[in-house]
Formats: C-alpha cells, structure tokens, sequence
C-alpha cells in the first residue's frame, strides 16, 4: 500500500472515530437535556394536580388512555387515595392507575420517577406524595416518550448518513492532498532512477518552496556529488594504479626477454636478474602500498599500541636510511628528547617515519642535513622531517595527501616513488586519531610530519580516505 493510501486510510479512520464520540456524545446530551425538560413537565403538572377533577364522560376517551396509558407527546395526571382508586384525573388520562401497588406504597413515602415500556411504547412516571388535605393520597403525572425517541432517531439517522458523506469525503480529500504533497518525492524519485554513472554533473530539480522537500532534494544533490567526487577518485585510483605497476611490470619483462637471448654472458644475466629483482621490490612496495590504503578506506587499518621510546625509534630510522642519505650526499640528524615515550603503533608509526625520510632524501639538496625531530605540543606528538630543499609548490600543498600526486616541478632530483608515501603517512596519522601535515620554510625547505595524541585513552578517530579535500 502505497503512503498517500495509508495517510488517507489512517486519516479517515481517525475522522471516522472522532465523528461517532462528538455524535454520540450530542445526542447523549441532547437526550439527557430533553429528559430534564420532560421532568421540569412532569413537575409542573404534578404541582398541578388538584385542579384536577374526576371525568364521568369517558366517551371521548381513547382505548390507551382508559388503560391507563398517556398518548403519544400527552401529559396525564392522576390523583389515587389509600385505596388504589383514582379520583382526581386530567383529561384523557383514564381510571385506571398508572402505577402498580408496589409503585404506590414506594411513592407514598417520597418521589418516585420512572421510564418503563408498557405496550411496546416507552413512557415517563414521575409520583409523590399529593399536597391535599387526606394522608395517603398519591399524584402521579405521565407522559409517552415516543416523540422524544423518534426524534433523537431522526437525529441519530441524519448524523450517521451525513457522517458517513463527510468522512468518505474527508478520506477523498486527504488521498488528493497526500498525493500533491508527495508527488514532488515521486519526481525526485524518478530523477534519481534515471540518473547513470556516466552523468559527471546529474543532479535534481531543487523546489523553491523553501519546505522539507526542498531541502530532500538539495541533500540529494549533495550526496549525488559526494558520489560522483568519489567515483571521480576511483577511476583516478585505478588509472594511476595501472599506470604505476605498468612500467615495472614491463621493465620485468624486457629484463627477462633479454635475459632469454642466447649468447648471453654470466655477468649480464646477473645484470638482468638484479633488475628485475629491483623492479619485483618495487612491484611488491606499491602493493603493499595499495593494500594498506585501501584498508584504510575500509576503516580496517589495526593499530597495535604500546609504550615506545620515540628518540630510539627516529634514530633506527635514521640509522636505516644512512646509506641511502650517503648515497645522495646529506646526512640526518635526529633531534628529540631521550626520555619522550608515547602510547603508539611502533611499525605503523616507523613506516610513516620511512617514508617522510624518503621524501626528504629524493629533494635534499647534497652536502645538506635532514632534520627528523619530535616533541610534545599540548595534547600530541608532533614528528616531522625537515630538508634544506626547494620546498613544496604552491599548488601542490593543498594536495600533497592525495594518492599518487607528486610534485610537478621544482623538487624531484628524479621521477621518485609513485606519490603514495605521503598519502600512507596520512592513513596511520588518521588511524591514531591524528592528523599530518606539509609546509615550506620562510627561508629554504620543506616540514612534512604527523600530530598523533598522546593520551593512552583518547580514542582513535574513524579512518578518513587519505586523498579526500
């Protein structure tokens, strides 16, 4: 069932509802009110009664009335001695007693008032004791109630049948309303049904009512270009990718097509097995690479914390980079407290290390000095490497995270790595629940580095994608 259904359903029930209590509750008040009119009536007359006289000339009676019953919207009055026989009487009202002996001996004592049904026909008694000058004697006024319940028939009939209209009305109305209501959700549905892949600026048609649909609709586009930035990242992704492991994969393969040749000597087949060997490391670098990014995409980037000593760490670090910072002329120097000890990944954060230090020897300048320090700043632990380089361009810095982005000009002494480093070193600094970060000096050089808190028991953040804005 669809929703303007159920709204008009759930609408006209609970009309339906509200209309049968008023309905009943009028016509109980205006059967309630007659009632006390008919009474005030009763009353009236019983007050009445000694005007009363006994009527020889029954001619003109009814047959009801000389049963002692009252006609039908007529008011009767009796006067009955000790004896149970009438002697005082209005007109029309008949001889014989309107109360039973029971219903007198009760009315000789006090007001008695009385709706019962004789006849088929309904009737309303009201006696007490007469006001005249012998003890015993009982007034007793009557009346049919036949006028009063054909009445509140009629009424009751003409509620039901006018109800029954206004509520099948009422439940037509609210499918209408429902339906006008929800048909601008019905277009964006069918936008949003009709929209592809391929449709780089899809978006929907905003209303300018300026209500909750408009605002549906402006949330949708945001998603929609949500979606489309990261499909936009993936097929990038997916391209760079292929694009890096295409070269050593084809590297690998002239190696060991030359490797293959005949004639060749001892001292080149070794030549061709060490490059290869190079090209295989380098394949297995960027797939791990690849494969730790994407668990951070997938929030499954496992840290494994413990107490570590952060001088001892730098200085492996540096230690391990020596030959390669020997090799391109510059040397490292680590500057950080002995005693600094924080609750860390001791790989994860090393990688990070490793990969800043590479960064810096791909750009140093030679005879110059690399600078990995640490320190605490309020609540973190701030590593960073700083060279003697170029520095960073100035359109690269607002990117310098994103997946395979290097540096177009100014700081390579070679092509370098495939630009995943620094977005892995924002991956761990995001699964510490920090953050990294790269600026220029004011004079010469680059700072890249990660803040990681150093709270033992201040959560991690969720993984962030490393290349988002």
């Amino acid at each position: 069932m669809s929703i303007r259904l159920r709204v008009a359903a759930v609408f006209t029930l609970a009309l339906a509802a509200a209309f049968a209590l008023g309905g009943w509750l009028f016509v109980s008040q205006l059967s309630a009110a007659m009632l006390r009119s008919t009474d005030a009536a009763l009353a009236a007359r019983l007050s009445r009664a000694t005007q009363y006289t006994v009527d020889d000339e029954e001619t003109n009676l009814s047959p009801g009335f000389l049963a002692g019953q009252p006609g039908p919207g007529q008011y009767v009055v009796q006067v009955i001695d000790s004896a149970g026989q009438v002697i005082r009487t209005s007109q029309n009202a008949g001889k014989t007693p309107l109360l039973s002996a029971a219903e007198l001996r009760q009315a000789r004592h006090g007001e008695v008032l009385l709706t019962r049904t004789r006849g088929g026909k309904p009737e309303r008694i009201l006696a007490g004791p007469y006001a005249g000058e012998q003890r015993g004697r009982v007034a007793v006024a009557g009346v049919s109630l036949a006028p009063l319940h054909s009445t509140l028939r009629q009424i009751t009939e003409g509620l039901l049948i006018g109800g029954a209209v206004f509520v099948v009305a009422a439940g037509f109305g609210a499918y209408w309303l429902a339906r006008a209501a929800l048909s601008p959700v019905e277009r964006l549905r069918r936008e949003v049904a009709a929209l592809s892949e391929r449709d780089t600026e899809a978006s929907v048609r905003v209303p300018r009512t300026h209500d909750e649909i408009a605002a549906l609709a402006g949330t949708m586009n945001a998603i929609l270009a949500r979606l489309h930035r990261a499909l936009a990242r993936q097929r990038a992704f997916v391209a760079d990718a292929s694009h890096e492991l295409r070269t050593p994969f084809a590297v690998l393969r002239g190696e060991l097509e030359l490797a293959a040749r005949p004639g060749r000597s001892r001292e080149e087949l070794a030549a061709a097995v060490a490059s290869a060997a190079d090209e295989a490391a380098r394949l297995t670098r960027i797939t791990d690479d690849l494969l730790l990014l994407a668990s951070s995409d997938e929030e499954r980037l496992t840290l494994r914390r413990e107490p570590v000593n952060i001088r001892t760490l730098l200085a492996r670090a540096a230690t391990l980079a020596a030959a390669r910072a020997e090799a391109a002329g510059v040397s490292c120097r680590v500057d950080a407290p002995s005693d600094l000890e924080v609750l860390v990944d001791p790989g994860r954060v090393r990688q990070a290390v490793d990969n800043l230090i590479d960064n810096a020897l791909r750009f140093a300048p030679r005879a110059t000095e690399i600078v990995i320090s640490a320190r605490i700043a309020g609540p973190d632990l701030v590593i960073e490497v700083r060279d003697a380089g170029p520095g960073f361009p100035d359109d690269f810095l607002p990117h310098a995270f994103e997946r395979f982005r290097r540096p177009d000009r100014g700081r390579a002494r070679s092509d370098g790595g495939a630009g995943l480093g620094l977005a892995i070193v924002h991956a761990i600094a995001l699964a510490h629940g920090g953050r990294a970060s790269v600026r220029n000096e004011p004079a010469a050089g680059a700072v890249a580095g990660l803040e990681l808190p150093v709270g033992a028991d201040r959560p991690a953040e969720a993984p962030v994608r490393a290349d988002q804005d």
